[in-house]
């Protein structure tokens, strides 16, 4: 759980997210920051001139070779080969239903390993990304499972992504294959070295963020719990969050908890209630500097992102049916808190590491 804190973009933006996709909204008795006077609850600090020393962003050579290399190893035009790893899906079905330890998503498996039963590895040679095989196979006689043995059943794998063991000849040929405005290697390399160097400046900003909350939280006094409501928003919000991680890979919430942060469930149920407590008392620091610097957002404000969020959807055909699904009042209070934070970060005194 620790390893997921973060910065306000971790907590209020990732609220303003799942509102407009429709989670959690009628779960708790909800409370905004409309509701509250926000200097009632915290005493701010200094929050303008901070000082943050974060390293600038770079991309190294290797950097860019080592993705290079990625992409010459990801999904080979002519398929699967002995030695490459997939990523599979399966189902196994024993006379057309599905038998207790014969599915899984996102495994990874080396061709050739013989981690699985003999002609299930043999049977995804050539295939490629996104092919769906059916394996016709028997379990051997003297199989573990003994309710198994000798069984006939038949796995449909669906081959997610391959990395081949050997990676393809980086040419003008393979260049031009990927259909990204490219046609020559050197162009090639120029453009993955400035797609790594916006994803590193991205991350660089987002921990001069980070690093101006902490700060922040630090500075302030915080004189009253915040609401329950509030608190209980983003237990809704992180919960909804980690069930679909524990989805993504086939497992339960709490066996993602046990087995990917060593929690049992009253340990991690406690850990993000702390966590919900922290995001909303964020919230309140941001909305007592909003309202102390005139930076609130008005409903015209409001109006002109939900008419620019439609226009570039093809989900809702009008601003009408955007609000059906968004909580209007928390996506504002996210435009709030990206307002603030620009304001911090043009203020903050940004230097690298020595």
């Amino acid at each position: 759980m620790k390893k997921k804190a973060g910065g306000i973009k971790a907590a209020v933006f990732a609220a303003a997210a799942l509102v407009l996709m429709g989670c959690g909204q009628d779960d708790t008795e909800k409370v905004y920051l409309d509701e509250i006077k926000a200097g009632d609850y915290v005493r701010l600090g200094e929050y303008k001139g901070l000082e943050v020393v974060q390293a600038p962003p770079e991309v190294t050579e290797e950097n860019r070779d080592s993705y290079m290399n990625y992409l010459l190893s990801l999904n080979p035009a002519d398929g699967a080969k002995e030695g490459d790893t997939v990523n599979i899906d399966y189902v196994g079905t024993l006379d057309g239903v599905a038998f207790e330890g014969g599915t899984a998503a996102g495994q990874n498996l080396t061709l050739g390993s013989g981690r699985f039963i003999d002609g299930f590895e043999e049977g995804l040679i050539g295939a490629k990304a996104g092919d769906v095989v059916e394996l016709n196979l028997t379990f051997p006689e003297d199989y573990d499972a003994a309710e198994m043995a000798g069984k006939s059943v038949v796995f449909t794998v669906t081959v997610n992504t391959i990395m081949a063991a050997e990676p393809q000849e980086l040419n003008d040929t393979f260049v031009e294959s990927l259909d990204n405005g490219c046609s020559t290697v050197e162009e090639f390399q120029q453009y993955v070295y400035d797609m790594l160097m916006e994803d590193a400046t991205a991350s660089y900003e987002d921990a001069i963020e980070n690093s101006l909350v902490s700060k922040l939280m630090e500075s302030c006094e915080f004189t009253k719990e915040p609401p329950q409501g509030m608190v209980d928003s983003y237990v809704e919000i992180l919960t909804d969050n980690l069930t679909a991680e524990a989805e993504s890979y086939g497992i339960t919430l709490e066996q993602l908890m046990s087995l990917g942060y060593g929690m049992d469930a009253e340990t991690y149920r406690s850990e993000i209630q702390e966590q919900a407590k922290r995001y909303a008392r964020q919230s309140i620091m941001l909305q007592a500097i909003a309202d102390k610097e005139n930076l609130n957002v008005s409903e015209e404000e409001l109006q002109a992102e939900m008419e620019e969020i439609a226009a570039a959807s093809s989900l809702y055909a009008s601003v009408e049916e955007l609000e059906e699904v968004l909580d209007g009042r928390r996506y504002k209070e996210s435009m709030m808190a990206q307002k603030v934070m620009d304001m911090l970060r043009e203020n903050a005194v940004v230097s690298a590491e020595s």
